[in-house]
């Protein structure tokens, strides 16, 4: 095969291959003596069957699906040998003069979509805001909250309050009967999710009481109601909504005293001592936790930055005529200018992502690859209980999970995310504010809008 590149600009070029018969004739032939051996034809018997008959039948298929093959193993090849840096897919240029019948020598047309040609410059002088969440007051004492309820004691209160779960059954009314047939389920919810007078008859009721709970009005803004009973949306709306709830029980979570027997239950025998030293750990943690959605928040800062910096253009036409051949299911030209521009922004992204990761030769080897694979095995054992285990034996689980590749892609790309990020940190001139947890979401809340 022959091939010649012609550039049409700086982004777009046609692949131009000749295929002779030296590069197709000696396989088809071969399939056909093949074919020839155990053709099944009326009137011959099996490997009698004439070579003249065979090639009438099967020789212009046979050579049309071996050139095919040629054409595809061939044409990435020489786009990976002359290292052509392509968008997308090469599309065939489509043909009508081909005659199957008399010709030997086939010319085919691709067109190329070559990525551009750019630089991404970051320096000191670039400056780009981190947002250090720290956890306030009330963000402390939410999870201090949450953790003395969580090993707090259960009981069962006398009188009632809205944070207290009630459990009983719930009857389907109809015209303030109970309704044969109608719908029956027995759970439990927080009084803080009933409203007006049924929540005010709930808490100053006693077990046993008989209530009326419309399903569709007394319940909170945004209460699943449809879910508490176990129905979907749809089947509430077409339902009166009215049912007779009987209170059969009433649990209260009596919060952990702040003492150390609840210090050592959370962090570990003598580790804190005073609820002063419990609450800079829970500050701490929290801040901590919050650190992996500050660094994708920087991350994605980074991206918005670079992607307003870094001017290049792309082959747009190409694109969107590939865009119709890359799905599945047929795409619209209405569709394509409506998803073009989303596509443009992940694939201009990709493509200054890559450039940085080439400048910096940044990698990841075997040896990092096994050794954040093993820490996340020990991770995962330390909230089972199971740390201390073996090296030998974490190296080995670690293995097994590098065996699925889809694990593999997953590790790989939160390696280089790690990397990359290093790398962003210390190029930029980074600006750090603290902000609360409340101002961090809405930050976040108008990024993704």
């Amino acid at each position: 095969m022959e091939f010649s590149k012609k550039n049409i600009d700086d982004l777009n070029a046609v692949l131009t291959i000749q295929v002779t018969p030296e590069d197709y004739s000696e396989t088809v032939e071969k399939t056909l003596t093949d074919y020839r051996k155990t053709a099944n034809i009326p009137g011959f018997r099996p490997g009698k069957v004439p070579a003249g008959l065979i090639k009438k039948q099967y020789r212009m298929p046979v050579m049309i699906d071996e050139i095919n093959k040629l054409l595809q193993d061939g044409v990435y090849k020489y786009i990976a040998d002359e290292n052509i840096d392509i968008l997308g897919n090469p599309l065939p240029i489509a043909n009508d003069s081909i005659d199957w019948n008399t010709q030997d020598t086939f010319e085919f047309q691709f067109e190329l979509g070559i990525a551009p040609t750019f630089e991404v410059k970051i320096t000191a002088k670039n400056k780009i805001t981190y947002n250090k969440v720290i956890a306030d007051k009330a963000v402390v004492d939410k999870f201090v909250e949450d953790m003395s309820k969580r090993y707090g004691k259960m009981s069962s209160p006398e009188t009632f309050d809205a944070a207290d779960m009630f459990e009983g059954s719930f009857v389907e009314l109809r015209d303030g009967e109970v309704l044969e047939g109608g719908l029956e389920k027995t759970t439990q919810f927080a009084g803080s999710s009933l409203k007006g007078k049924s929540k005010k008859a709930l808490l100053e009721g006693a077990l046993n009481d008989v209530i009326t709970i419309d399903a569709k009005k007394d319940f909170a803004k945004g209460f699943n109601a449809a879910g508490l009973l176990g129905i979907t949306d749809s089947a509430l709306e077409t339902m009166d909504g009215k049912f007779q709830f009987t209170l059969t029980n009433v649990t209260r979570i009596e919060p952990a005293e702040m003492n150390q027997e609840f210090f050592d239950k959370i962090y570990g025998e003598g580790t804190v001592s005073s609820e002063k030293e419990f609450r800079a750990r829970v500050k701490e943690e929290a801040e901590k936790m919050y650190k992996a959605d500050a660094d994708q928040y920087f991350m994605n800062s980074v991206a918005d930055y670079l992607l307003e910096k870094t001017k290049f253009d792309l082959p747009d036409t190409f694109l969107k005529k590939w865009m119709t051949t890359n799905g599945e299911n047929p795409i619209s030209a209405e569709e394509i200018e409506t998803e073009y521009p989303k596509m443009v922004k992940g694939l201009k992204w990709q493509l200054i992502e890559n450039r940085i990761i080439r400048d910096q030769s940044l990698t990841v080897t075997q040896d990092e690859m096994l050794d954040h694979t093993k820490n996340m095995v020990n991770a995962q054992l330390a909230q089972y209980g199971q740390s201390g285990m073996e090296d030998e034996e974490v190296t080995k689980i670690a293995m097994n999970v590098l065996k699925n590749q889809e694990e593999v892609q997953r590790l790989n790309e939160q390696l280089y995310g790690a990397k990359m990020l290093d790398y962003y940190l210390n190029t930029f001139k980074i600006q750090e504010e603290e902000v609360s947890y409340d101002e961090f979401v809405k930050l976040a809340s108008e990024q993704k809008g």
